[in-house]
């Protein structure tokens, strides 16, 4: 059996490492930082100031097509992921939710190392207020075969890049497409 591995510990070496390879995205680790050093319980869903998530973008073998989510609540494509369980890192939540939203267990690329880092806003829903998301993105990659659609979805499916950023044009989507379009280049 694997060694447990501290999530607070794990996502902040994984932070510094992020932050010597993407010296343009220091800001956002600074960010990062300063949440978890505030709130310790930041991986709970409790943590009332928002909570770190773990995000999975899942590409096919030919790096053209990304697998995404049509998010039931939130109304909107985006890439499978969501919260972490208790004692879970960033990265197992990642792998996790990409297979519980899609059905397609992928593999982990670079490395496993962070591939992006967003902070975006959850609005309210119920009895639970609006809060921030601190997500941790991961890339993985997987062979395209049919994923399924969960309950939490409306629907998924693979798309090419430029679909993806037509689908979903935020920033938080545009700039790991970018970066997946580099890579892609890159290894051509």
């Amino acid at each position: 059996m694997p060694a447990r591995t501290d999530p607070f510990a794990d996502l902040s070496e994984r932070l510094e490492k992020y932050r010597r390879a993407n010296p343009g995205r220091s800001a956002v680790v600074d960010l990062f930082r300063e949440f978890m050093w505030a709130n310790r319980d930041c991986f709970s869903r409790s943590c009332a100031a928002g909570h770190i998530t773990g995000s999975a973008f899942v590409v096919n073998p030919g790096m053209d097509r990304l697998l995404m989510v049509h998010h039931a609540v939130l109304d909107r494509w985006l890439q499978p992921g969501g919260h972490c369980e208790p004692g879970e890192t960033a990265l197992q939540a990642a792998a996790r939710e990409a297979l519980e939203e899609t059905g397609i267990a992928g593999s982990v690329l670079l490395d496993g190392e962070l591939f992006d880092l967003d902070v975006h806003g959850i609005p309210a829903r119920g009895e639970v207020p609006a809060h921030l998301h601190w997500d941790a993105r991961y890339l993985f990659a997987a062979p395209e075969t049919p994923p399924v659609v969960s309950d939490e979805s409306r629907e998924t499916e693979w798309v090419p890049f430029d679909e993806a950023a037509a689908r979903n044009p935020e920033e938080s989507i545009r700039r790991p497409l970018a970066a997946l379009r580099e890579l892609a280049r890159n290894r051509a």
